[in-house]
């Protein structure tokens, strides 16, 4: 089957679906995100390490109370699988990969989309479970480099360039600001640390928009202060903007990439 006009297949993305009794607690007690918000719906979400660190960022559409899938990254897919395995326990719920295509677009939405939940500026997503054809590449590649201006104009972080597996924590890459982090669900691996991040400390490391008036700035490329001092790095690129993840206390300062100076066009 073929795409219509307008939409795009994210050929990045799997499909896992989660179901049985206990599906819905199992996800309640695992997840950042509050799985009740999922049914009829989708949500943004993540799983971390025990520590608070970022494992994996997915999307959750609940069919019913039983029934959930879930949209991750296709590399992540294998390593997501091995953690439910592992806290499953003798929880009644089983994990099945599903045959299907995300569909991404713009402007208005499709019958069965559904806003994306992380920012409504991004577009819409469609599940569907089937394999659909890829529209015209230059198209494709027109639109998925809007999209990626889109994402860091929005500073919306992305799993292995701002998400860091086992490294990053997730508040400073202001996950709670794109509505992937539910402080009033209760508990979840790595709630008690991204709690205490959020309650009693000021953040010290963040998330900022940079642009170069004059260059294209390199993937992970340093970041110093006026004194030559590294206070982070370029997490992801478009020409000459950029997102970087930097030391906070030096933001209000004169930033650098090698020679050129650096415009901070969010203050975190």
């Amino acid at each position: 089957m073929n795409l219509e006009r307008g939409q795009f297949l994210d050929k990045s993305r799997k499909l896992v679906k989660v179901s049985g009794t206990d599906a819905k607690k199992f996800l309640q007690g695992i997840i950042t995100n509050n799985i009740e918000e999922s049914i009829s719906s989708l949500i943004y979400s993540a799983l971390l390490t025990p520590q608070g660190k970022y494992l994996f960022d997915f999307f959750i559409a609940g069919l019913d109370e039983e029934n959930f899938f879930i949209d991750i990254n296709l590399e992540n897919y294998k390593g997501f699988l091995d953690k439910l395995n592992l806290y499953k326990l003798r929880s009644n719920v089983s994990f099945e990969e599903i045959e299907s295509s995300i569909i991404l677009g713009f402007g208005e939405s499709i019958k069965g989309s559904f806003n994306d939940p992380r920012n409504k500026k991004l577009g819409w997503r469609k599940i569907v479970l089937r394999n659909l054809i890829n529209h015209d590449l230059e198209d494709e590649e027109n639109f998925f480099k809007e999209y990626e201006k889109k994402r860091i104009d929005l500073c919306i972080p992305k799993c292995g360039y701002e998400l860091k597996s086992g490294d990053t924590y997730i508040l400073e890459t202001g996950f709670d600001k794109i509505n992937g982090v539910s402080f009033t669900k209760g508990c979840f691996v790595g709630q008690e640390v991204t709690a205490r991040m959020r309650h009693k400390t000021a953040l010290k490391n963040g998330l900022v928009i940079l642009q170069s008036a004059t260059q294209v700035l390199e993937l992970n490329s340093q970041i110093t202060n006026e004194n030559g001092k590294p206070v982070g790095s370029i997490t992801s690129s478009l020409n000459n903007k950029g997102l970087g993840l930097i030391k906070f206390i030096y933001s209000k300062g004169k930033l650098f990439c090698g020679e050129t100076e650096l415009k901070v066009l969010n203050k975190g």
